[in-house]
């Protein structure tokens, strides 16, 4: 992250777990000057940001499971996905989102589709013969990091592929489908949009908190989920 943004780290809070406490990462903190602020042991109130996040994420994964009949051997899959789409919600108390925060740029929406959405992935040249298929059956389950491409799951060997180009059929709530054919970038050309409002006070305190190599911004202490709708129109 400091690389990545140009700010550096100056403390972390987290519970007591093995792998907060142990030498070589208390040793690692202490040459990079980071404070380390830990919980009571059993008192996860004291964690509550953290905790209240995962909720979050989990009840989102829980939502794609039911809404597109997954298995739930792929919930890590699920959970990474819900992240990825968190930090591109706008917040409603500065009206940006966490990528915007963090990055200083709008992130782009292109690529978004809906987790488990049944699609038919490219095989290369390389990968088949003059009259075997040229795609392959596949259903959405998210983005890899650092790569232009889609995560999807292969309906028939199981298996999770990295792919460039899926043509991903989803179905909306009017019964209508709709097909998008994704070509060869990962991200696209639309910013999220928000409306305008008032930037938060000088003296406003703002934590980020990491999830899954995701950076998402918490203000308050209990997240209330609140639609952004478009301003009244004047007469």
């Amino acid at each position: 992250m400091e690389n990545a943004t140009g700010r550096k780290i100056k403390r972390i809070h987290s519970d007591n777990g093995g792998e907060y406490t142990g030498r070589l990462f208390k040793e690692y903190l202490s040459k990079q000057g980071i404070r380390h602020e830990k919980t009571v042991t059993y008192t996860p109130q004291q964690n509550e940001l953290a905790e209240r996040m995962n909720r979050s994420l989990v009840e989102m994964a829980r939502c794609m499971f039911y809404h597109e009949c997954i298995d739930k051997k792929w919930w890590a899959e699920a959970v990474n996905t819900s992240a990825w789409i968190t930090n591109r919600i706008p917040n409603t108390v500065t009206v940006k989102t966490p990528y915007k925060i963090v990055y200083q740029k709008k992130p782009q929406l292109k690529s978004l589709n809906v987790f488990g959405a049944l699609g038919y992935g490219h095989i290369p040249d390389e990968k088949r013969r003059k009259l075997d298929a040229k795609a392959f059956k596949c259903r959405f389950l998210g983005y890899e990091d650092c790569v232009k491409g889609y995560r999807v799951l292969n309906v028939a060997t199981g298996q999770v592929k990295i792919v460039r180009t899926v043509k991903f059929i989803e179905t909306t709530s009017t019964g209508d489908v709709m097909t998008e054919d994704e070509g060869d970038d990962k991200v696209g050309d639309e910013d999220v949009a928000a409306p305008q409002a008032t930037a938060p006070s000088r003296g406003q305190a703002q934590t980020l908190t990491i999830f899954n190599d995701e950076v998402v911004t918490l203000q308050h202490e209990v997240t209330t989920e609140t639609a952004i709708g478009p301003a009244p129109l004047t007469p």
